[in-house]
């Protein structure tokens, strides 16, 4: 089995691209949600100059923390391993466990960079885009836990562990049964390579689609500790979510995450981060 050292190279691939489909598609999701708020939503984004200069700032961070995740999930799926035996169910419970925090963080950070540009933040002594120095105490430290990580960690589970671990188990799964329709494509590296990601992106597309209200309801956690400087409770932002939005909590944004969440799992099912073969 190849050591995650072994593996960093896929690992830093799939993160990068990974990453960039997450700002990408994030962006628009925040700017929708605003929308629904008493305090006004905030405009469209276009492509150049702002989503551009967005994706320039964020891509760093987002793919260091991407990095750090995908390396934790294969750590963590050995440790589960060993404790209950091996079972495909493993991998999206390691996913979970694993990326959580992490990715609770990457996209309140989304949220943030959003409301930064717009001039909009309002945490209580949050820094501002320039002239901010970092501080690495443990002050600071419970701080970006509890605006960055804390808001909607709950449903960021739900929505990881199914989302994308369920997908890049299904993923797989798909594609073995898509290569007899791929006849056509001699029996190489192009049609390994189409097969997994077509299987990838089925998947996720239906994982995604599945878990989208757990999706909004954590996003809707990390816009209200933005706009309004607190954060909400788990059932709170919960019932906010389903009370600003009704039945299209299930659905909003649905092209834009189904989109993060497709493209993600075509890109593991592609680059197999986390194979242990």
């Amino acid at each position: 089995m190849p050591t995650t050292w072994e593996a960093l190279p896929r690992i830093a691939l799939a993160s990068t691209l990974c990453s960039t489909a997450i700002v990408e598609f994030t962006i628009p999701q925040v700017v929708r949600l605003s929308r629904a708020s008493s305090a006004g939503g905030l405009p469209a984004l276009r492509l150049f100059p702002h989503r551009a200069a967005l994706m320039a700032r964020m891509l760093p961070v987002q793919s260091l923390i991407t990095v750090t995740q995908f390396c934790a999930v294969r750590e963590m799926h050995g440790a589960v391993d060993l404790v209950l035996g091996e079972t495909p169910l493993n991998l999206p419970l390691s996913y979970g466990l694993a990326s959580v925090p992490l990715i609770a963080a990457k996209y309140n950070l989304v949220v943030e960079g959003v409301y930064r540009h717009h001039g909009a933040a309002a945490s209580a002594g949050g820094c501002r885009p320039h002239g901010c120095r970092p501080s690495f105490s443990l002050r600071a430290a419970a701080r970006f836990f509890s605006t960055k990580i804390r808001p909607g960690l709950l449903w960021s589970y739900v929505r990881d562990s199914v989302g994308i671990g369920g997908g890049i188990v299904l993923g797989p799964i798909l594609a073995e049964q898509l290569k007899p329709a791929l006849s056509e494509v001699d029996d190489g590296p192009a049609k390994q390579f189409v097969s997994k990601f077509c299987g990838g992106l089925v998947a996720g597309s239906i994982s995604g689609f599945a878990t989208q209200w757990c999706h909004n309801t954590a996003l809707e956690a990390g816009r209200v500790t933005e706009a309004e400087g607190r954060v909400p409770g788990t059932w709170e932002s919960l019932r906010r979510v389903f009370k600003e939005h009704g039945a299209r909590a299930f659905t909003l944004n649905f092209r834009f995450r189904v989109a993060i969440i497709a493209s993600w799992t075509a890109i593991l099912t592609v680059t197999e981060p986390f194979a242990r073969k």
